[in-house]
């Protein structure tokens, strides 16, 4: 009889700051999601395609490729896997202009780093995830 191992659910953090990037994946990890990083918007990419996530955290300033960028090339992949992942965007960008251009490309929150405590991120990190 084979006995499947509850599916642990993928988390993918793009973050460049380092230091955001350690309190987030310590802190998901304590909810024993497995915590992928990339610290770059091109890493980000690829990890999204090997990895396959559930859920993508994501930086709009980003080196190499903007978070826009990221988000337009997971959106318009072929793959269901990856074009259909959850993504919670974490930016100081808050123009009007940026939150609707990301909003179109199906985010499921966005969060201004500057007004947004990291409980709150948390919180609907766990609610998407359904845990």
């Amino acid at each position: 009889m084979l006995i499947m191992a509850d599916a642990i659910k993928k988390v993918l953090i793009v973050e460049d700051d380092t230091d955001l990037r350690n309190v987030l994946t310590d802190r998901l990890s304590s909810y024993n999601y497995k915590v992928l990083e990339a610290d770059d918007g091109e890493k980000g990419v690829e990890q999204a395609q090997a990895e396959k996530p559930d859920l993508i955290l994501l930086d709009l300033l980003l080196p190499k490729m903007d978070g826009f960028k990221v988000l337009e090339t997971i959106r318009y992949h072929s793959e269901p896997e990856i074009s259909n992942a959850k993504v919670i965007v974490l930016s100081n960008l808050w123009s009007n202009k940026d939150i609707l251009r990301v909003k179109a490309l199906q985010v499921d929150e966005y969060f201004v780093k500057a007004n947004t405590n990291l409980e709150d991120v948390f919180d609907k990190v766990k609610k998407v995830l359904k845990d």
